[in-house]
């Protein structure tokens, strides 16, 4: 109902607290044109004022409106459809007609969904890969170096492997780089490292600024080069196309990404290598795993050793661990691993 100065007396349900009273009383507010006065249930008049000096409070939420007199009483009522009639829909009438529950608020949080999802599975590569290009060489071998310190204070030990597996080891992982291209491997600081990993088995890994890490059962159960070769070949293949940078980033979540391509790069910096515990907990994908298979046999193919001996090894795991140990729970089965191999290689 609009309201007409003159024409229409406005009443309003409420209850009145006299000045300086907390003792609420029945009684109904009544704006006849200009006037505005409170009227208890016996018919006297509480209060009264110029409709103009009423000072009326914007709705909070389902709290009752409050309505304050220039003598200091105040009109409580729940009646929020007869304040707006009387005075007007304000701006917070408005807003909190809009906070209601309305059906298009299905349709809005449905697009937010999908605007969501669109983002993760579209999205989430392409900031990851930017973050990726913007992170600088020293920050990448701060997140070896953190993370290292983070294997050797928790699960590592050190390595028991004698000096001659280590140096074919060493001579293995250094034919390898020979056989990269200039450009790559100058682009990474490859390094070998030996520990006694007893809860990995044999097995390498791969950190973002070229450090590898074989573990000492590999080395013993392997001493074959050309298993190793295509073993440490596979695990250059993630750090030459940057899977660890790239599976950080995305664990790390939207919100750091934008963080980082804002500019501020410290304090994330600062959480990964104080935090190497991250790094440790990723798996890679199966595309990412596929793509190192390919490129460590080509590699291992290029340094002239057998491209069948990561094929060895992978038959080894099968049979040995069945194709879903712990550590390999992310990739792709170690027989359809074998026939892809088989497949590159035209066996």
């Amino acid at each position: 109902m609009a309201a007409t100065y003159g024409q229409t007396v406005h009443r309003v349900r409420g209850r009145a607290f006299p000045a300086g009273q907390s003792r609420s009383h029945p009684a109904e507010l009544r704006l006849d044109g200009s006037a505005a006065a409170v009227v208890l249930d016996d018919g006297s008049t509480l209060a009264g004022c110029d409709r103009t000096a009423l000072k009326v409070e914007p709705r909070l939420g389902a709290t009752p409106r409050r309505l304050v007199l220039p003598d200091g009483t105040l009109f409580e009522t729940e009646d929020h459809d007869a304040v707006d009639a009387a005075f007007g829909r304000s701006g917070w009438s408005v807003v909190h007609a809009a906070e209601r529950f309305h059906p298009r608020l299905v349709l809005v949080v449905a697009a937010v969904v999908a605007a969501a999802w669109a983002l993760w599975r579209f999205g989430l590569d392409l900031i990851a890969a930017a973050a990726v290009a913007m992170t600088p060489a020293p920050a990448v071998d701060a997140i070896d170096i953190g993370t290292l310190q983070t294997i050797d204070l928790s699960i590592a030990e050190p390595s028991t492997l004698d000096a001659e597996a280590r140096a074919s080891s060493e001579a293995i992982f250094a034919r390898l780089l020979g056989s990269l291209d200039p450009e790559v491997r100058a682009a990474h600081d490859f390094r070998l490292e030996f520990r006694d990993l007893p809860g990995l088995g044999p097995n390498a890994v791969a950190l973002p600024g070229g450090t590898v890490i074989l573990t000492d059962e590999l080395v013993t159960l392997f001493p074959d080069p050309d298993v190793q070769a295509g073993v440490l070949a596979h695990e250059i293949g993630h750090i030459v196309e940057q899977h660890g940078l790239h599976q950080l980033y995305r664990s790390l979540g939207i919100a750091v990404l934008v963080a980082l391509l804002a500019g501020d790069t410290v304090p994330l910096i600062e959480d990964i290598v104080l935090e190497g515990n991250v790094l440790l907990s990723l798996t890679f994908s199966r595309r990412s795993e596929a793509e190192a298979d390919t490129f460590g046999v080509d590699l291992a193919q290029r340094a002239g050793y057998d491209p069948a001996g990561l094929i060895r090894f992978f038959d080894y795991i099968e049979d040995t661990f069945g194709d879903a140990p712990s550590w390999l729970s992310s990739h792709p089965a170690s027989g359809e691993r074998s026939e892809a191999i088989r497949r590159q290689i035209g066996q």
